[in-house]
């Protein structure tokens, strides 16, 4: 806890930041339904216009604070409460390693976390991201507890919770309960004894959080009602639009997608011009926005199938790397460093550390001879790879998922007898009274 405050404290004195209200989305529909709650503001100013997790996540936190708070106060609120909130995620998260493999893998993971604090980066800024970390290390959580004790039903109440409220923040990930379908179907016919144990409780979990998950995005649709034009469907359809032309052309053009960095980029141009086209189509046809946005999506994919796949490729790919964007590399400093030697070192840092991580994540992917049994820990990142890959993509995207990351790393990480050895030396200044083992 120590040590997070202060990886906090230096994070947030970084030259460079998460926008600290998002796209100021999140921060406004929580503070309207706070104080709604407390009676300042009418039921016309409340809307639930994009995710609804993160309104869930952020209420609270507004709602203690005073009804003259200023934007920068309540900011103060939020990420106090973030901070709260990721600390006992990465208690969780060394439950879950402890449980699942040993004490030396969940000390192994919390020091990956420390080496790359991406998740305090994240913390400093009203966003969807750390509530869906948060939603998945609960869901992890459970199914630990369920794994070791299929009938214990505290494991199956915390995973559908974890999963229900990952999909509220994150509705993308619904792609996981079709994986889980898959996953379960599969057992049924090449792993008997893990359907026989597991099978109809997963089953049933699965049916459990889409009916939740459909329920509040219903619930979060109607009590936005006709208050704004904006919804979950049109949001959909204008990103996956955006997502056609990322990569498409310029399948090396890391810059992130907007006008500010993007102004000179043909790809961006070219977004910009289809809109342009499309908005002409829906004037003249008189037909929905999604209906024209929709056709142009999938005749686009059938027109061009190379640059298709390609762009799905490039996609994952830059899910998983980090650039830092608030900052150019002439104006970014650090410290005693600064200039753009200093910004492509630290780039060339940050990312191979985060290669290590997927290093260490394969590494157990190809030694686990029992993958079903962390079904959730790969599968959350198939399925989101799948969506924004085929969509857009950007990698705050795939960062809820470096719960099942860290964990996976840490374990291949420690099969691996000169980084095994290291982590038992550290251990028993940590584990003082525990027996170390090879």
């Amino acid at each position: 806890m120590l040590i997070s405050a202060t990886m906090m404290l230096i994070v947030l004195n970084l030259p460079f930041k998460a926008k600290p209200f998002g796209d100021n989305t999140f921060h406004v529909e929580s503070k309207n339904l706070a104080r709604y709650l407390k009676g300042d503001v009418s039921y016309d100013k409340v809307t639930i216009t994009k995710a609804p997790g993160p309104i869930i996540f952020y209420t609270p936190a507004y709602f203690i604070a005073s009804s003259k708070a200023t934007d920068n106060q309540l900011w103060v609120y939020a990420t106090v409460f973030t901070f709260i909130i990721v600390t006992i995620s990465l208690l969780l998260i060394f439950k879950i390693a402890n449980a699942l493999f040993s004490k030396e893998v969940g000390l192994l993971t919390i020091l990956l976390f420390f080496a790359f604090p991406i998740h305090c980066y994240y913390s400093l800024g009203i966003l969807a991201e750390v509530p869906a970390f948060f939603s998945l290390t609960l869901a992890l959580y459970g199914w630990t507890i369920a794994f070791q004790n299929p009938n214990k039903k505290t494991g199956w109440i915390l995973l559908i919770l974890g999963m229900w409220f990952l999909i509220l923040n994150r509705p993308n990930t619904m792609l996981i309960l079709g994986l889980g379908f898959l996953i379960v179907g599969y057992s049924y016919f090449k792993r008997k004894e893990f359907f026989k144990i597991f099978g109809k409780k997963l089953l049933l979990t699965f049916c459990c959080v889409g009916l939740l998950g459909y329920g509040a995005l219903q619930a979060a649709k109607a009590i936005t009602g006709t208050k704004s034009y904006e919804n979950q469907e049109g949001l959909f359809y204008y990103v996956a639009h955006m997502g056609r032309f990322q990569f498409r052309e310029e399948p090396t053009d890391f810059r992130f997608w907007d006008n500010d960095n993007r102004a000179d980029s043909k790809d961006y141009q070219n977004w910009g011009k289809s809109g342009t086209e499309l908005s002409g189509i829906m004037d003249k046809t008189h037909r929905s926005s999604n209906e024209v946005y929709k056709e142009f999506l999938i005749n686009d994919a059938f027109e061009h199938p190379f640059l298709f796949t390609r762009q799905f490729f490039v996609k994952c790919f830059y899910g998983h790397v980090y650039f830092i964007n608030s900052v150019t590399p002439e104006k970014f400093h650090l410290g005693p460093i600064h200039g753009p030697i200093a910004y492509w070192f630290v780039i060339l840092l940050i990312n191979c550390i985060n290669l290590l991580l997927i290093f260490g994540a394969f590494v157990f992917l190809f030694k686990e001879k029992n993958l079903i049994h962390y079904w959730l820990f790969w599968a959350v990142i198939v399925a989101l790879l799948i969506f924004h890959g085929l969509t857009y993509m950007e990698p705050r995207y795939m960062f809820p998922t470096r719960v099942a990351l860290y964990l996976m790393s840490a374990a291949g990480l420690y099969r691996i007898r000169w980084v095994q050895n290291k982590v038992n030396f550290i251990a028993k200044f940590v584990f003082p009274n525990k027996t170390q083992t090879s």
